[in-house]
């Protein structure tokens, strides 16, 4: 048994140990771990993004998205922008104004995204543009192609698809070059339509046509007997022009076929979406419009290989203009090496890039400057460019 001079002294070595334990663990070197990645700790670029994903124009919307997202998978695997990855909340409008009024609110009021892509429909843009605007959150919209954008969109407006502006005076030449001297309109009474339809006629009248009816159609009509029965009965009538939607224009077009309504038929760009065809059927066979030119850039050819094996299947224009206007975003962030919305629209002035659709620059008012039409036609089911 130890005397007690020796369980004191043991003692006293144990109680000096455990009270230089900590000191000495806190100068001992540290094992050498990974750091961790900026990428794994920074908080996200978080940006908006409001579509119509489902319902009567869903293509456009799922085009976009998939545009974009390729845009930000390819952003991400190559650090993000400024050493942040980037995060998209898509959100489905499903072409309403009110509910696309409402998604934006939220993005700019409590999500505080300083950039929102969208809309589809012109209609909607204008409708979401002074939200925009108020909280000066970047809107980028690859597909509203309105005219009124130009001048009511609002500075932090910008689009990468042409504006109908160029379209009417294709349309106009085309139409012109037919032969057709005397036509009629018949147009989706909208923010995309009617201005369509009036650029349409100015320039159809001063290269010497007669507009002899002009008519306009509500969203969501479904029934164009009365109308058709008033061209019918116009003398001399060479043509009909139809800037309408989707739904309208398959509807009409079928409408025509079915009542005997024999005269070419000429579209807007809506014309070439799915939608179109599969409510106008076969009477879709052998109708014009006009719509983006095709793209065969170098840069569009490598986009629709990376595009495809993501998506297993072939891009549209829709989609290459999704995917510039995501890096268009990119390229200013990084060049003004901030994320507030008011920084980011000053250095969208200034960008300027050899994108998948073409040059990418804007003009003062947002629009792309870069502005191209081409001619199409719809044969066995298909859109084919159109003969000059």
């Amino acid at each position: 048994m130890m005397s007690n001079l020796r369980r004191f002294r043991w003692g006293l070595v144990g109680a000096l140990a455990l009270l230089l334990a900590p000191a000495c663990k806190e100068k001992e070197t540290p094992t050498a771990e990974p750091e961790a990645s900026a990428l794994a700790v920074a908080e996200p670029v978080r940006m908006g993004a409001v579509f119509p994903l489902t319902g009567d124009v869903a293509s456009y919307g799922q085009k976009a998205k998939r545009g974009i997202e390729l845009a930000v998978a390819e952003i991400n695997e190559k650090g993000g922008v400024l050493g942040r990855l980037v995060s998209v909340d898509f959100q489905d409008d499903r072409h309403d104004s009110k509910e696309a009024v409402g998604i934006t609110t939220k993005f700019a009021t409590i999500d505080k995204v300083p950039v929102i892509f969208g809309s589809a429909g012109s209609s909607v843009s204008l409708a979401i543009a002074p939200v925009a605007n108020r909280h000066k959150v970047v809107l980028m919209s690859p597909i509203s192609s309105s005219g009124k954008l130009s001048t009511e969109g609002g500075p932090y407006f910008f689009r990468t698809v042409p504006t109908d502006d160029l379209q009417a005076e294709v349309l106009a030449d085309w139409v012109r070059e037919s032969g057709a001297k005397r036509v009629a309109i018949v147009y989706t009474n909208n923010s995309w339509g009617k201005p369509l339809a009036d650029g349409f006629e100015q320039k159809f009248t001063s290269l010497g046509g007669t507009v002899l009816l002009s008519e306009g159609a509500a969203e969501e009509t479904s029934d164009f007997r009365t109308i058709i029965a008033k061209l019918k009965g116009l003398e001399g009538l060479d043509a009909v022009v139809s800037p309408t939607y989707p739904k309208e224009g398959g509807t009409f077009v079928r409408q025509t076929k079915e009542l005997g309504l024999a005269k070419p038929l000429f579209g807007g760009d809506n014309w070439g979406s799915p939608e179109f065809r599969t409510i106008a059927g076969d009477a879709a066979e052998g109708v014009y419009y006009t719509a983006p030119s095709e793209i065969t850039t170098p840069q569009y050819e490598q986009f629709a290989k990376r595009y495809e094996a993501k998506y297993g299947e072939q891009p549209d224009v829709f989609g290459a203009y999704s995917y510039d206007a995501a890096n268009a975003v990119f390229k200013a962030i990084e060049s003004c090496k901030a994320t507030e919305g008011e920084k980011i629209r000053k250095a969208l002035l200034k960008t300027s890039f050899p994108g998948v659709s073409g040059q990418i620059a804007f003009k003062p008012n947002g629009d792309v400057k870069s502005e191209a039409f081409a001619r199409f036609t719809i044969h066995n089911g298909e859109a084919k460019p159109a003969q000059p």
